[in-house]
């Protein structure tokens, strides 16, 4: 089915939406599409709280989309010629060889051979009072560089492992590599350049008004995320407008041309997931669906970001409550939204 008129959309996106605002009480949902330079944005759920606030200006965690303002960092990098995509971890980090296995794109690409985070630490950070909002504080970037030294290197590049962990570490390599922290990295490369106001992560009083509750379960509402070690892997706060700004230009469609340009380098496909799944730096590729994608989920909000691959369209999905199942998701909305608008 393809949908040609803006009415249609709006019609469109509140049939695929109602089942899940249906189901959560606090839900603040905002909904962007990007389209033949369209921009259409579409919100869900109580706007009282915050005033005149309007849904493409609240405030979200993006979660795991923070990974490809990590990557496109990266592709940045790549694009000046000051880093290569095959730029191996020993160029940055002295405790690790020299010529050490693994590389700049197998982190971007989730094939450095790190795992996720481990299963034991994980339980534990469940019952630590102390710092229960942060996900990573029982795993330092030191076990992680320990972890990479004994890492076989017949291990690296050959399978996709999704690694909070791989990301985290890209992010605090590049931005001891620029010798600054990241979220002045990301701002100076990415948000002064696209003028995304509203995308940090330490938020002034004005902003942290904006900001959504988060929710998961049966609308419990749940605490900030704090990735003090790993900002890169998922640190983000930021409003659906900054976030459609973003894929933009990786659309092409931002007036800042150079920088869209050198955005491309992070839709190649450095690495595979499946016979008809591949990896660029941070995006999953669709190679049979023909789009491309991240996703993100935290405490208490989730996120999606897709485009096709001819760059006609785009979409981003923001919600204040935790990931569920995929019948259940923001990714399922953002899926069925790019379904819904792909050319024939």
């Amino acid at each position: 089915m393809r949908v040609n008129h803006t009415a249609n959309v709006e019609h469109a996106v509140k049939r695929i939406v109602q089942p899940y605002v249906s189901k959560r009480k606090h839900v603040v949902l905002s909904v962007g599409i990007l389209r033949g330079g369209e921009r259409l944005v579409y919100g869900f759920g109580d706007l009282r709280p915050f005033g005149a606030v309007s849904y493409d200006n609240l405030m979200y965690e993006i979660g795991s989309i923070t990974k490809v303002f990590t990557t496109s960092l990266l592709a940045l990098l790549i694009a000046e010629g000051s880093l290569r995509p095959d730029d191996s971890l020993g160029k940055f980090e002295p405790s690790l060889p020299g010529r050490h296995p693994v590389t700049l794109a197998h982190l971007a690409a989730h094939t450095s051979g790190l795992p996720g985070f481990p299963v034991f630490k994980a339980w534990c950070n469940r019952f630590d009072k102390t710092q229960h909002r942060d996900p990573y504080c029982h795993f330092t970037p030191q076990e992680a560089f320990s972890y990479l030294r004994n890492v076989p290197p017949g291990k690296v590049g050959r399978k996709f492992h999704y690694s909070n962990e791989g990301t985290g570490i890209l992010g605090r390599l590049l931005t001891t590599w620029l010798g600054t922290d990241y979220e002045t990295a990301i701002t100076e490369r990415l948000c002064e350049p696209l003028h995304l106001t509203d995308t940090g992560i330490s938020l002034p009083p004005e902003q942290q008004a904006r900001m959504v509750p988060g929710y998961a379960g049966k609308d419990e509402q749940r605490p900030e995320t704090l990735l003090r070690d790993y900002p890169g892997a998922g640190a983000l706060r930021s409003t659906l407008n900054d976030q459609l700004t973003f894929l933009s230009a990786h659309l092409g469609g931002h007036p800042n041309e150079e920088l869209c340009q050198d955005l491309l380098i992070s839709q190649q496909t450095y690495a595979r997931h499946s016979k008809t799944i591949g990896v660029g730096l941070g995006w999953i590729i669709d190679e049979r669906g023909k789009f491309a994608w991240h996703n993100g989920s935290t405490h208490g909000f989730s996120s999606f970001m897709g485009f096709h691959q001819d760059r006609s369209s785009g979409i981003v999905v923001l919600s204040n409550y935790r990931s569920g199942l995929l019948s259940d998701s923001v990714d399922r909305i953002g899926l069925d939204l790019l379904d819904l608008l792909k050319r024939p």
